[in-house]
């Protein structure tokens, strides 16, 4: 059997869950890892069963699992308490969360893997993972296939993504560059100014891969003290020096590449103020919610406030004219009913698309649509 060929094979039995907790950013790595001999108990979301499908295709020992098992399970957002930030859509691998920059974010049920990446990320910490009971749990065993058709397609559209902002940089330092090479008419100084520009975008480009691999590697670093501090095997104590030790590398890389071009401390400033009054805001709505003492929160809100527009005002941006409106109360059956409605369109869709129809099915989804619908337009808030 060669190479390529007993990679696919070990990656048809992994879970495609991409959650990362066997140390590589997927299951495909992890596949071609096992293909070069790595152990094969590392995959949590497989368990048991997995490692021993593994041993018997390649005819190995079966080997305990080196982290307790994690069932099939479910990310829930707590959509109340969302502010919309859109960390848990960059953060999902096979991009089963829907939602738009300060509105609010929900996970389509049938797309999600229950890798658990999403949790970290979430600023107000309002995303809960919920276990699958039976049948449900088995039915998301069986979308491994699915799962992996759609982590692909992230990956696809993460590439053509990236290939276009470099594209749009490239004509940015092209267009900067024509006004000085037209001034002069000196094409050597033309030229000088392009390798300019180019070097200042590459800069950049650096500069923002730093802070997401640093972003990245201390996310890794939280979840394995996490693990480390309920289990506590020697592995995980291993595991987590070792992400320890490249959380730091990767902070102090990032750290050096500021040093060599310094931020503007004004924006810095400003970026942060509006990160304190997105999480002074959250917590404020969360104790209301809660029924909690509001006093303390409602004052760090508007000193969260304050020091936006001393930011702003640092920036010599006007500061904005703030109004305060009465929200009305959530109504958790509306909710409810628009969230049936948003799921029952999610799967029409999901089945559309299959090749070939599944035509009962798509029939009872429909119909499910149809009363989802019927329900929500019915429906009277009191």
């Amino acid at each position: 059997m060669s190479s390529l060929i007993s990679v696919r094979a070990i990656d048809a039995l992994l879970p495609q869950t991409q959650c990362g907790k066997c140390g590589h950013p997927g299951c495909m790595p992890y596949a071609e890892g096992i293909a070069q001999g790595e152990a094969i108990n590392k995959c949590p979301p497989g368990g048991e069963t997995t490692i021993a499908a593994l041993a018997q295709l390649l005819h190995v020992p079966v080997l305990p699992p080196e982290l307790p098992p994690i069932p099939p399970q479910l990310a829930v957002i707590r959509e109340a308490e969302c502010i919309g930030c859109t960390k848990c859509i960059q953060a999902c691998p096979v991009d089963a969360i829907v939602g738009a920059a300060k509105l609010m974010h929900t996970v389509i049920s049938d797309e999600c893997t229950g890798c658990e990446l999403c949790v970290a990320p979430c600023p107000v910490d309002c995303i809960d993972l919920v276990p699958l009971a039976e049948p449900e749990a088995q039915a998301q065993r069986l979308r491994a296939d699915h799962f992996r058709q759609r982590h692909e397609n992230h990956q696809a559209r993460l590439q053509r993504e990236d290939a276009r902002r470099q594209a749009e940089r490239a004509a940015r330092a092209e267009r900067a560059a024509q006004p000085v090479a037209a001034a002069t008419l000196d094409p050597v100084q033309a030229a000088i100014e392009r390798v300019k520009a180019q070097k200042a975008a590459s800069v950049d480009d650096r500069l923002k891969r730093l802070k997401i691999e640093a972003a990245m590697a201390q996310v890794a670093y939280s979840k394995a003290q996490r693990q480390l501090a309920t289990y506590g095997t020697p592995e995980l104590e291993q595991q987590v020096e070792a992400l320890r030790q490249a959380a730091e590398t990767a902070q102090a890389a990032l750290q050096a590449a500021n040093a060599a071009a310094p931020a503007d401390e004004s924006q810095v400033a400003l970026k942060k103020a509006k990160i304190t009054l997105a999480v002074a805001r959250a917590a404020l709505k969360t104790a209301e919610r809660d029924g909690a003492e509001l006093a303390p929160l409602q004052a760090e809100l508007r000193a969260a406030e304050q020091a936006l527009h001393q930011a702003e005002e640092a920036c010599n941006k006007p500061a904005p004219n703030l109004q305060r409106i009465d929200k009305r109360p959530i109504d958790s059956q509306a909710r409810a009913l628009k969230t049936e409605l948003a799921y029952a369109r999610a799967e029409v869709s999901k089945l559309e698309r299959q090749q070939p129809p599944d035509e009962p099915a798509l029939a009872a989804a429909k119909q499910r649509l149809r009363d989802a619908e019927a329900r929500l337009n019915a429906y009277h808030a009191p």
